[in-house]
């Protein structure tokens, strides 16, 4: 598989938190724009999927009815 294949499983937001690169960076690669060097794509992809499995965290709604109330208050809001 190409660089730009495998990186179309992570967002922007993932490879700017894995890699600690600049966001327009992460972008240039995402849209195809510009590539890191072949012998770093390869390294780049490995710290990527290691970064996914370590934050890999689902998501799960929650009420939010409660954050409308400043802690301590006794009037609710909402």
């Amino acid at each position: 598989m190409s660089f730009d294949t495998d990186l179309a499983d992570y967002t922007a937001a993932q490879i700017i938190a894995a890699m600690g690169c600049p966001r327009s960076t992460a972008y240039e690669w995402k849209d195809g724009r510009r590539q890191p060097p072949l012998w770093q794509q390869s390294v780049f992809l490995h710290v990527l999927a290691a970064h996914s499995k370590r934050h890999n965290k689902t998501v799960i709604a929650t009420d939010t009815s409660r954050l409308a109330t400043k802690a301590g208050s006794k009037r609710k809001r909402g």
